[in-house]
């Protein structure tokens, strides 16, 4: 919820900017220089510390990864890597976004003259850049077991969902070779019913037992009757 507002705010402040001041553009143009400049070299430094500490933890990672908009299949194949392997392909995924993010914008300057997402790349480049995992875990220096891999792709319009939501239930086999399962939660739901139904059942026969003794008592006082009635 937080990002959503941040992003909307900056939008609409961006929109109150008028870029048709040439310093105004100049200032934007610096500062998403900049700050472009500074995510790629902090992914250099994630690159060397990723290298500089090999990690031999093997991660099961789906075959085909879901997307953002999509929840993780089950069934679907794993193959096994390290997480070094896992972190540096992930980091590989970042940068060709970035790159990509950059081409678009500057395609927008200097083809039509549009400089608003330029300005907008200002808030979220460095927004994105702390939310990521590979930031939080190798700059903030934060747990890697706060963000057990494989990573879910976090939707945009996701609206600041509980984090259980975005842990993916997989294995994970350190160097000793030991299988960390999460264990499944159990629920109750069945015995209950069971215990429900041969209530209800037990009621239902205590019932046609009544009804039968009360039958069988009013026959005896009609036989009773008839038999006065013939003495």
């Amino acid at each position: 919820m937080t990002d959503m507002a941040i992003t909307f705010g900056s939008l609409f402040l961006i929109q109150k900017i008028d870029f048709t001041n040439p310093q105004n553009a100049f200032y934007a143009q610096c500062t998403f220089g900049a700050l472009q400049l500074a995510t790629i070299l902090v992914y250099v430094y994630i690159y060397n510390k990723v290298n500089s500490k090999p990690n031999n933890t093997i991660v099961r990672v789906p075959t085909n990864p879901p997307s953002m908009f999509s929840r993780p299949d089950p069934n679907e194949p794993m193959t096994e890597q390290t997480a070094t392997e896992y972190d540096l392909a992930q980091l590989k995924k970042l940068f060709t976004q970035s790159l990509f993010t950059i081409g678009i914008t500057v395609f927008l300057f200097f083809k039509m003259s549009i400089i608003q997402p330029m300005a907008m790349q200002c808030v979220m480049a460095p927004q994105n850049l702390f939310k990521n995992k590979l930031f939080k875990i190798y700059i903030l220096g934060q747990p890697e077991s706060k963000f057990p891999r494989p990573w879910v792709e976090e939707s945009p319009f996701s609206m600041g969902q509980p984090a259980a939501e975005e842990t993916p239930a997989t294995e994970q086999i350190d160097n000793s070779n030991n299988i960390t399962i999460p264990k499944p939660t159990t629920t109750t739901t069945t015995t209950t019913t069971k215990d429900s139904t041969t209530k209800s059942r037990a009621k239902v026969t205590e019932i046609n037992e009544s009804e039968s003794s009360s039958e069988e008592s009013e026959k005896e006082e009609k036989t009773k009757k008839n038999k006065k009635k013939y003495l």
